[in-house]
């Protein structure tokens, strides 16, 4: 998996020699090879695309290759008889469709009529949603049906996985940064290498939790703050995990609403969470960008603040503690191949890592910590490069000298 490539949330299939297997043999006077050109005609093209009706695509084709068209009706008529779902592909349906944070689309060059008929060979619910040329009277390869089926179904091209037997149709979906299979004897174990890694499953805890990231007190009182939203949108760069916007406002709180932890107290906003809110969601404005600019340069003092150096690798620690030293390591070039794999045992079932406390509050001591921060993390972390080892989600092997030191 590329660095933060989330896993699809949207998987689209073609039908015919995807979910379908069919032969071209028949027992008309019609061969298999000529069987397949008749398909790839301006006139079957025009038939796929709801312009003529399947009986005036029989007639024009018997004018073109000189068969009656009683003869090819009957061969295309064995050749749908013939069509049978491929039983790995639909039980990968199955076991897909038991996950809430993908969808399942169907779509294909099909004619009205082949399209009905196909109403009994295949289990529809499976899908969400089905796209056929001969309803919106566009073909693959064309870019307007790809782009339609983006709008219909409400995903961008990169949460887009297409799946298709024919390279140009696979070419045309990247185009418009959809995520192209060709679909082959491998593609049953590709899909489930990227979306069960423990990245994808860290991606899937948080998609299951978007909107719903609070952070919890050591003695178990859940808050929203908007420190720790930031700090997901900051580390995997998906504005969908939560529910944040600069609206009017010039400056940021920490607390999402009211305060939490002290009932009745007054917290301004302050500049760490306003720094942090210009870094992972930038305003729309550069107006609002140069005013909180001038803000904050009105608290700048020369205050004694020093680098405290540190040698931290394999120290252990936190989900949180390892993440964080991995993504550092990353942006250094700096191998930590030990820390890479105690975070990998630190996941936990439901593939989120347990909340490390985050910060302390400054009057009561309360430690505070937030499940999904840590997540988003460990996700970012994983997907990062090191020397050495390479977490794509799906390779986890690989040696490196665990003892490096790194000045922090």
């Amino acid at each position: 998996m590329d660095s933060l490539q989330a896993p699809p949330r949207g998987i689209i299939f073609d039908l015919g020699d995807v979910l379908f297997a069919w032969s071209a043999r028949t027992t008309t006077t019609i061969p298999k090879q000529k069987l397949k050109e008749i398909v790839t005609t301006p006139i079957w093209h025009s038939y796929e695309c709801g312009n003529i009706t399947r009986d005036v695509c029989y007639e024009l084709s018997a004018r073109q290759f000189s068969f009656p068209a009683s003869e090819i009706a009957e061969a295309f008529f064995q050749a749908r008889e013939s069509l049978r779902p491929d039983n790995a592909i639909v039980s990968f349906l199955r076991e897909l469709r038991k996950d809430s944070t993908i969808k399942l689309y169907a779509m294909s060059n099909v004619g009205k009529e082949d399209f009905d008929e196909l109403a009994t060979k295949m289990d529809w619910s499976l899908f969400d949603q089905a796209f056929t040329s001969a309803a919106v009277g566009m073909r693959k390869p064309e870019l307007g049906f790809y782009q339609l089926v983006l709008d219909q179904i409400g995903l961008s091209g990169n949460q887009v996985v297409f799946i298709d037997d024919k390279e140009e149709n696979v070419q045309a979906a990247r185009e418009l940064d959809i995520r192209g299979l060709v679909f082959g004897k491998s593609t049953i174990h590709t899909l489930p290498k990227m979306l069960d890694s423990p990245v994808g499953k860290g991606w899937r805890y948080l998609f299951q939790n978007a909107q719903r990231c609070n952070s919890i007190t050591d003695s178990g009182i859940a808050f929203a703050d908007n420190f720790a939203k930031l700090l997901i949108v900051d580390s995997l760069k998906d504005r969908t995990l939560v529910d944040l916007s600069w609206g009017s406002r010039k400056t940021w709180n920490f607390f999402t609403g009211k305060t939490a932890l002290v009932p009745g107290g007054i917290f301004p906003d302050d500049l760490d969470t306003t720094a942090l809110a210009l870094t992972a969601l930038p305003p729309p404005s550069t107006k609002t960008v140069m005013s909180v600019l001038d803000t904050m340069a009105e608290y700048v003092n020369d205050d004694g603040t020093f680098q405290d150096v540190r040698e931290r690798l394999g120290q252990g620690g936190s989900a949180l503690d390892l993440a964080m030293r991995i993504i550092a390591c990353a942006q250094l070039g700096i191998p930590c191949g030990d820390d890479r794999r105690a975070l990998l045992k630190l996941q936990c079932e439901d593939g989120s890592w347990e909340g490390g406390w985050m910060y302390q509050y400054g009057s009561t001591r309360v430690k505070i910590g937030n499940r999904a921060v840590t997540t988003a993390m460990a996700v970012a972390a994983l997907s990062s490069r090191d020397t050495g080892i390479q977490d794509n989600g799906v390779n986890e092997s690989g040696s490196t000298n665990g003892n490096t030191k790194m000045n922090e």
